[in-house]
C-alpha cells in the first residue's frame, strides 16, 4: 500500500515538472502539534504552472506522528502534502502564499487526510503555519509552524 502510493505521487510529480516552468526547491523547518509538541524539518518543490499558481509537493519529516505512550514521547512520521498553491502577489517583495491538498503520513498508523496551509514569502524567505487533518482517524491532526529559503533549481 505504502510502495504503491508512493508511486503514485512521484508520477504525478514527475508528470507536473515536464510541463513545469519553473521549479524551486524550499528547505523547511519548523515546530509541531499533534497531543504533544515538537519538530520537523523537511523539503517542498515547486513546479511553476503560471505566474501565481504551482503544484507543489513535499517531504516534512516529524516527531509528532502515530500514538503516545506519555507525554514527551516522540515519535517520528512523515508527511507527504501535495499542495496546489496559490501566491498572490502584494508588492514587487511580498507574496501571500494559499496551499490546499491532499496529505499521507507515512508513520505507524498510516494517515490521509487535508493539508491547509498559508504564509507569507518575503523575497525567498517564507513563514507559514500549516494544518493536516487525517480524515482516516479524526482525532488525529497536525499543525505546523515553519520557516523555509526557497531556491530556484
Amino acid at each position: 500500500m505504502k510502495k504503491a502510493l508512493l508511486v503514485s505521487v512521484l508520477m504525478l510529480t514527475l508528470c507536473v515538472a515536464v510541463n513545469a516552468k519553473g521549479i524551486e526547491l524550499e528547505p523547511r523547518a519548523g515546530a509541531s502539534y499533534s497531543r504533544v509538541g515538537g519538530l520537523h524539518l523537511g523539503v517542498l518543490v515547486s513546479f511553476r504552472i503560471s505566474d501565481m499558481f504551482y503544484f507543489q509537493p513535499g517531504a516534512l519529516i516529524n516527531t509528532v506522528s502515530g500514538t503516545y505512550n506519555k507525554t514527551g514521547d516522540w515519535n517520528f512520521g512523515m508527511d507527504v502534502p501535495l499542495y496546489a498553491s496559490l501566491r498572490i502577489p502584494v508588492n514587487n517583495a511580498v507574496k501571500v502564499r494559499l496551499n490546499a491538498g491532499p496529505f499521507v503520513g507515512l508513520s505507524s498508523p498510516v494517515s490521509f487526510g487535508t493539508a491547509l496551509e498559508t504564509g507569507v514569502e518575503y523575497h525567498n524567505y517564507y513563514v507559514g503555519v500549516s494544518w493536516l487533518q487525517n480524515i482516516i482517524n479524526e482525532n488525529c491532526a497536525r499543525l505546523h509552524f515553519s520557516i523555509g529559503y526557497k531556491f530556484a533549481l
